[in-house]
């Protein structure tokens, strides 16, 4: 029987002899976690969704077909790819920025305010909703249906039971027929409205009032009315004031705004963007309910501990129940919502609540969906910010996928049952992720589908090996853990995972999301952008081609800002994880598995006070000690060592005197010794994975940061010998050029991938053994003899001492290398290297449709009316040419050719402004606008001549630009209109 709740008033009622045998309190319900991250989705969509909606109905709509044709005049097209399109508008930046300033329109002040408007009237829904349950129904006190004094004493008793702070209000609807009641209201207001039919039948079913009555005051005994009607007050807010509004825009904008020809070349981003908006209302909706079920499950088992009688839920539970088939999903599609969970789960959960702790599909997925809408609607964050953008999105999905991973491997020692292993849990929060990616207009822009969709595999993969890593660090930790509660390592546990995973995201908004659109990187340009000297041609070699892409891989940017440095924690917590357990005494222990009590490596932990002995199998040894992990470290070490003595002693050789060399051999010093170290890791984590079952990505991780650390010593002290050894060297020091965070962050991530291919070799060998023995069997042979499972004897306490002196040794190392690499890499700025030198510029030829759309843009953002800037300057200028002919004093001369100084002003203006705007988008027309800019500018340098040197000479020359000038802007003009550009002049 469980133990009582110590939040339980004295004098409470025994739970009943059925309840659950595990407290579902032991552990955080993350619940509440994925409410905010409701919450911050909501608000983020709201930020840019009242924008858009502000300044579809109130802006221009003449400026804003100006502003959108800005960049068609830059030579944008829509229609290509996302990264040419980046690379197309870094061509003209500053015309660019001019040209969409100039029409650019400001609702600054409107958007505040309805956002303003929006907010209150959220926070107007929350305060009404008690007032609107209560008048709706028309309820009434306690006080005028008790008329007798029956209930109140009854009511009383309970909410003493209950502990509650605040004695909540109790109301009644006489014209409910039905035996239920809810609670609502404000948390310092409570509120528990009590149906007809369940005050009418208190003397007689006296049981199942108070279950009831005691269900609702767990509700405010778990603070569920707070942040549940915070949520359904921001999302009916939401719904009404944002996104309906916001919907009939884009319904707008995507049928019926502007020409076809526009409406069809944005089609694919405005379809993907109302798709999204779709996504958010699913995900936001199904999310809320499956919570409140699960809160409703709580509720139910804190009644129970109350004491409350299972007589509520046993009629529900002996229905009918379906029998599979299609009926059988029908009513599991149909439960996904209602707000409460089915009859059978209520009456199940009681004597074992595992629902509270299963690995579910849906949740998960919808958590990923939702964090990446997320990261849409967060997409103004400025490049300044994006580490905190970054930790925000990865808190919410880790934390929300860790926390219902903790539970279910705390559940899995708990009953006894085999420990999940994390890696479905991140394949279906990755899965999420790649729905909202491949729906949303982030990946695909533009188009209807990234060209390359299988990049988003990384995100995948990364959310797979932290929460993999997760799942085996909570085993670890639930094992050895002895304090009064797991909720300190839990969080510690869970904070590793998220900057890690945060540190992915930074480098995948930072530099690798283009990679959605394929491989665009040029090698020359990657390998220029180090700024290094004397770089050869693009043809360079495949050993420079392999540098350039691991320049571009998760764990490269060094930055602190770029979380690198998380990736040191993925092997320095488990390792501390180990020394912990070496202390308590089981940090040598084998397999970790226990007997019926589970107490066998030692006392019983703090935290398991409320479960009952004999039903649990965590405490013990650690899976292993930190010997072996250490001597596999040293082993890899000694490998990296040799590698980098091997690559060095061929570096060493190099002859710099060939043309472009010194380049090439400073970036092979810098990511040469990089490459080895990666290597080695990866080496060490997939053979110790291998060898390894319980926590082996753990275990493969603390050797290969081993591996690392002994490297990164290993290439200081080897280089080191080598710097200014002759002159056939280049000199090198740590400081400079090692770039220890490629070493140490990109070499944890390629070591947890190479942990998945040694595991994956060692079932397989497994699998083969087993094979072999089987058919050894029924081929009459003699099989070998059977070995026993391999135990590591304890320690001698000299060794373990000395083993765990190196331990701590190897993570004072680490934490001390982390903040050497932080300091290095502020100080070289490599993350810094600009995206525009790396990014292909090549560019596809624009269709017919799009150079027309291109070419009447160019004229219409401000062509045309540079060109008839310069037509009323020759003007104006041919007339005081004119009239300096026909003067026929010299006062009026004089005064022509201030006139005369005037113009040439006025044309010199004309001039610098049009030569300022943007080329014209094919080459054709370029030529023809460059060679009107010349005889513009030749014109203006012959007219100042001739205002200063007034002669027959310099009149001669001036007339000769005056009409090679006219004659380019009439040729212009015509070449415009041929192209559809502008309209022919009327004849």
């Amino acid at each position: 029987m469980s133990v009582v709740p110590t939040d339980t008033a004295p004098g409470a009622a025994q739970p009943p002899a059925d309840s659950a045998p595990y407290d579902e309190r032991v552990l955080a319900a993350g619940t509440t976690l994925r409410f905010v991250l409701l919450l911050a989705l909501l608000a983020a969509a709201g930020s840019t969704m009242i924008p858009r909606t502000v300044w579809h109905l109130l802006a221009s709509s003449e400026k804003a077909d100006m502003a959108a044709a800005c960049s068609l005049a830059a030579g944008i097209d829509p229609s290509v790819s996302m990264n040419t399109s980046f690379v197309q508008s870094g061509h003209q930046p500053a015309a660019l920025a001019e040209c969409t300033a100039r029409f650019a329109q400001d609702f600054t002040g409107v958007v505040l305010g309805v956002g303003t408007l929006a907010l209150a009237a959220a926070l107007a829904v929350y305060w009404l909703i008690p007032v609107w349950r209560t008048r709706r129904t028309k309820v009434v006190p306690l006080d005028v249906i008790d008329v007798h004094g029956g209930l109140r004493p009854l009511l009383d008793e309970l909410v003493t039971l209950t502990g509650l702070d605040r004695t909540p209000r109790f109301v009644v609807d006489p014209a409910s027929r039905t035996t239920g009641a809810i609670a609502f209201g404000r948390p310092r207001r409570p509120v528990i409205r009590l149906d007809g039919g369940l005050v009418a039948s208190a003397d007689t079913e006296r049981a199942r009032f108070r279950a009831v009555v005691l269900h609702e005051l767990a509700h405010l005994h778990n603070r569920d009315i707070g942040i549940t009607y915070a949520t359904v007050a921001l999302w009916r807010v939401f719904l009404v004031l944002v996104l309906l509004p916001w919907a009939a825009v884009g319904t707008d904008i995507l049928f019926f705004r502007g020409t076809a020809d526009i409406r069809g070349l944005f089609a694919p981003f405005n379809a993907h963007a109302q798709v999204l908006g779709g996504l958010l209302v699913l995900a936001v909706y199904l999310s809320r309910l499956e919570i409140v079920r699960h809160r409703e499950i709580y509720a139910d088992l804190m009644a129970a501990r109350w004491g409350a009688s299972a007589e509520p839920w046993e009629g529900g539970a002996a229905r009918k129940r379906s029998q599979g088939g299609w009926r059988e999903l029908f009513v599991r599609f149909a439960g996904l919502w209602h707000t409460h969970p089915s009859p059978a789960l209520r009456r199940a959960s009681l004597t074992d609540p595992k629902a509270l702790f299963a690995l579910t599909a849906l949740p998960l997925l919808l958590a990923g969906l939702a964090a990446d809408i997320l990261v849409w609607h967060l997409g103004a964050v400025p490049d300044e910010l994006l580490w905190l953008k970054a930790v925000l999105v990865a808190g919410l999905v880790v934390g929300i996928g860790g926390v219902a991973l903790w539970r279910a491997v705390l559940y899995a020692l708990l009953a006894g049952r085999p420990v999940p292993s994390g890696w479905s849990v991140g394949l279906w929060l990755g899965l999420g992720v790649v729905v909202g990616e491949l729906t949303g207009p982030r990946a695909a822009m533009n188009q209807w589908l990234p060209a390359h969709p299988e990049a988003l595999l990384i995100l995948v993969a990364a959310l797979v090996l932290v929460m993999t890593w997760t799942g085996q660090n909570a085993e670890w930790w639930l094992r050895t853990w002895r304090g009064r509660s797991p909720g300190p390592v839990m969080l510690a546990g869970l904070a590793v995972p998220v900057l890690a995973y945060a540190s992915v995201l930074y480098w995948w908004w930072f530099l690798g999301e283009v990679l959605t659109d394929g491989w665009p990187f040029t090698t020359a340009g990657l390998l220029a952008s180090y700024n290094l000297p004397g770089l050869p041609p693009p043809d360079i070699g495949p050993l420079w081609h392999v540098v350039a892409v691991v320049g571009v891989l998760p764990g490269t940017l060094s930055r602190a800002g770029s979380l690198w440095w998380a990736q040191v924690l993925l092997w320095v917590l488990p390792l501390l994880a180990l020394i912990v357990a070496s202390r308590s005494g089981g940090g040598a222990g084998g397999s970790g598995d226990s007997g019926d009590s589970g107490d066998s490596g030692g006392e019983r932990p703090r935290w398991l006070t409320r479960t009952p002995p004999g039903r649990v199998t965590t405490g013990g040894a650690a899976p292993y000690g930190p010997g072996r992990l250490l001597a596999a470290g040293l082993a890899g070490g000694v490998v990296c060592s040799a590698g980098l003595a091997v690559a060095l002693a061929r570096l060493r050789t190099a002859d710099l005197g060939a043309v472009g060399a010194t380049g090439p051999l400073r970036l092979a010093h810098i990511m040469g010794p990089v490459l080895v170290i990666c290597a080695a890791t990866a080496l060490t984590a997939a053979v110790v994975a291998a060898l390894t079952d319980s926590g082996w990505l753990t275990a493969g991780l603390v050797s290969a940061g081993i591996t690392a650390l002994l490297g990164v010593g290993a290439a200081y002290a080897i280089m080191r010998a080598d710097a200014g050894a002759g002159p056939g060297t280049v000199s090198w020091s740590l400081s400079r050029d090692v770039h220890l965070p490629y070493a140490v962050s990109l070499g944890t991530l390629v070591a947890g991938l190479a942990a998945f291919v040694g595991r994956g070799a060692g079932l397989f060998r497994r699998w083969l053994v087993r094979r072999w023995l089987v058919t050894g069997r029924r081929a009459g042979s003699r099989p070998a003899a059977r070995l026993a499972p391999a135990e590591e004897h304890s320690l001698r306490p000299v060794w373990r001492r000395a083993v765990r002196v190196a331990a701590i040794g190897a993570v004072v190392a680490g934490v001390g290398a982390t903040a050497l690499g932080v300091d290095v890499a502020e100080s070289r700025g490599q993350s810094s290297r600009p995206a525009a030198l790396m990014l292909d510029r090549s560019a596809p030829a624009p269709s017919a449709a799009v150079s027309r759309l291109q070419h009447q843009a160019w004229a219409a953002a401000g062509g045309l009316e540079r060109i008839q800037a310069l037509q009323a300057a020759e003007r104006g200028y041919s007339a005081a040419f004119t009239a300096g002919g026909r003067s026929t004093t010299d006062a009026g001369f004089l005064e022509v050719m201030d006139r005369m100084k005037t113009t040439c002003g006025e044309m010199d203006r004309a001039a610098r402004r049009a030569k300022t705007y943007f080329s014209v988008p094919s080459a054709a027309g370029q030529r023809m606008w460059a060679r009107a800019l010349a005889r513009h500018r030749a014109m203006v340098g012959t007219c100042r001549s001739l205002a200063t040197r007034p002669s027959a000479t310099t009149a001669k020359a001036a007339g000769t630009a005056r009409r090679n000038a006219v004659d380019s802007a009439d040729a212009m003009l015509y070449w415009l209109a041929e192209k559809g550009a502008i309209r022919p002049k009327s004849p």
